[in-house]
């Protein structure tokens, strides 16, 4: 039962970002409910339970860190720009009932994404568990480790870009430098990164349950090296020669030694 309301505290939330987004005009504003959107998961799920250990405390509060940092970064940098062109082109070729067809091709379906993406945190609120042995606590520490590596690649490469287009004389450049210089798309690598030392972290309740966690960063790995992510802005750049050339000597994911 407390997986179903969790979900429903979660589609609440995401249908209160389809509201503002309808009055705004813009559904590229499912962006900064994403992140927010694992944190409410992390705090309905961890006070459904209504119990409080240390593994449940950890894994939630990393979620919560990783989650409000990338909503509020996208927050600042997008709530009152223009709708993303990834959405207009989506507005241009549904071209009727647009915001019907925006809550179930958008926001319901990310809420659906977003639960499934949480699972591990999900998994370890609803279920008993505490770290009780020193192998439990081996994991839970490596996982920690892993995640905070993740984290810490997806913040510098999302600073890195975000002082690098503030400076007016790089309009229409392409950054190289930093961890740019490793990777094309190094705040994905991160992202998918911290995902997975989550996983880590769940395991360390040792209950075999835990296991089917692994789906959430196998599938934001996929989603954003092969579908959502890099495939887009590899596309939107395939005719800037600056930018070909760049991908002929930088790794496009993980960050690897510079080709010569």
């Amino acid at each position: 039962m407390n997986y179903l309301l969790t979900y429903l505290i979660l589609l609440t939330y995401f249908i209160f970002w389809f509201v503002i987004a309808q009055i705004k005009k813009n559904n590229s504003l499912i962006d900064i409910a994403w992140g927010s959107g694992i944190v409410v998961l992390g705090l309905a799920s961890l006070f459904l339970s209504n119990e409080f250990n240390i593994l449940k405390i950890v894994i939630t509060t990393i979620t919560i860190f990783w989650g409000l940092r990338l909503s509020g970064y996208l927050f600042v940098r997008n709530f009152n720009k223009p709708e993303d062109y990834r959405y207009q082109k989506m507005r241009n070729k549904w071209k009727t009932n647009l915001k019907t067809k925006a809550f179930f091709k958008v926001f319901l379906t990310q809420s659906i994404l977003n639960y499934f993406i949480g699972l591990p945190v999900l998994l370890t609120n609803l279920q008993s568990g505490y770290v009780n042995s020193n192998l439990s606590i081996v994991i839970m520490i490596v996982g920690v480790i892993v995640f905070m590596t993740g984290f810490l690649i997806e913040s510098l490469a999302d600073y890195q870009l975000k002082k690098f287009k503030k400076d007016s004389k790089n309009k229409g450049k392409i950054l190289t430098l930093g961890l740019w210089k490793y990777s094309r798309h190094p705040n994905y690598f991160g992202e998918a990164l911290l995902w997975f030392g989550i996983f880590i972290v769940s395991l360390s309740q040792m209950n075999i349950i835990s296991l089917v966690g692994i789906i959430s960063p196998i599938l934001i790995t996929i989603f954003i090296r092969f579908v959502s992510g890099v495939p887009i802005l590899e596309r939107r750049y395939k005719d800037n020669i600056e930018y070909q050339e760049y991908s002929k000597k930088t790794s496009i994911f993980i960050p690897l030694p510079t080709k010569k």
